[in-house]
């Protein structure tokens, strides 16, 4: 399962769960910031558990508190019993937070509780609560400990929470080294796997679940990259505004990476093989009126230029010529932030 890879192999993934681990293990409770999207959520959490289970005898809750409004009620009722509740007086006991704090009744005291669904508006609340929860527990006794999952809303930072931010821990780097991961079986040049790759993660943008599925479509992502990212983005609920320049964009991208490698090594050979040739019909004008004297500075557009103006000198042979022309309007197809494809790029042997 391409989630458990994720959140079990990924090296900065895998940082980002010894960081939690080695907070709660320490009695830290965290607050887990997310900028987008949480990838393999469930799996995030069943991971974060298994984890504990070796390490500590406290249960593992979960709570989806989506559409709570008041955390010190909802933790009072989910914690405490009948009896225990009717024990508490505001006047008395202060907050709710206060009271389960200096409960030694309450099976919170034996609990990992980790908390989703909270939602923008009340990750404020959330953080407030259990902080002050935090505050008035006993150190030296046993407590609850808390784990806070939230997008990053600026909710404000709390010394009782260790903050940890997905963001310092996993970035692009990573979806692309899953995207290499989950195509290394494939049956294809190393150079299509890296293009695959680059067009999946960059569509995805940091999207690792999107990357994912994107990238299993293998070949077929690269031969109608459009179609096959709105079929995908349709079957999987996922929105991504001005979608068909987003996927343009990607694969120029990752063929500016691809292309202009081969084109400069192309360019090189031919000028190595035919230096001689080409220094008898130099010095030449650029477009910007630079004197070119030498042929290691032709661009691969005047070495074609020459070529072509001289064919009766026969600089090269046919198929290096048309391969030259070829070459030069690829070049030309990337440089006006146009794309290739993909059978443009199997006939120039790019992939």
């Amino acid at each position: 399962m391409t989630g458990t890879l994720w959140w079990d192999e990924l090296v900065n993934s895998v940082r980002f769960l010894d960081n939690i681990q080695n907070s709660l293990k320490a009695n830290e409770s965290v607050l887990l910031l997310f900028d987008a999207d949480i990838p393999w959520p469930d799996i995030l959490i069943s991971t974060i558990a298994s984890r504990l289970d070796n390490i500590s005898d406290k249960s593992f809750d979960v709570l989806d508190v989506s559409g709570t409004d008041a955390p010190g009620k909802f933790l009072m009722e989910r914690y405490c019993s009948k009896e225990e509740r009717n024990k508490y007086w505001p006047t008395t006991h202060g907050s709710p937070e206060k009271f389960l704090a200096q409960n030694r009744a309450t099976p919170l005291n034996k609990r990992y509780v980790c908390l989703t669904g909270i939602s923008p508006e009340n990750a404020s609340a959330w953080t407030a609560s259990v902080s002050e929860y935090l505050e008035n527990c006993d150190a030296a006794l046993e407590h609850g400990v808390f784990i806070l999952i939230l997008k990053n809303t600026g909710a404000a930072a709390s010394r009782q929470l260790k903050t940890l931010q997905y963001a310092d821990y996993v970035t692009d780097y990573d979806c692309m080294m899953l995207c290499l991961t989950l195509v290394s079986d494939l049956s294809c040049s190393r150079a299509e796997k890296m293009y695959l790759c680059e067009v999946a993660s960059n569509i995805a943008h940091n999207h690792v679940e999107l990357a994912a599925l994107l990238v299993s479509e293998k070949l077929g992502l690269l031969r109608e990259p459009l179609a096959a990212a709105e079929r995908i983005c349709r079957e999987n609920g996922i929105k991504i505004t001005n979608l068909q320049e987003v996927v343009r964009t990607a694969v120029w991208e990752a063929q500016i990476k691809l292309v202009f490698p081969k084109l400069e090594n192309f360019r090189s050979s031919i000028i190595r093989r035919y230096e001689a040739k080409l220094q008898q019909f130099l010095p030449i004008r650029s477009s910007n009126n630079d004197k070119i004297e030498r042929p290691a500075d032709l661009e691969i557009g005047q070495l074609f230029y020459l070529c072509k103006q001289n064919r009766a000198s026969k600089i090269t042979d046919y198929a290096e010529y048309e391969k030259l022309h070829k070459m030069r309007d690829a070049r030309n197809i990337l440089a006006h932030l146009e794309t290739l494809t993909y059978h443009q790029l199997k006939e120039l042997d790019m992939i």
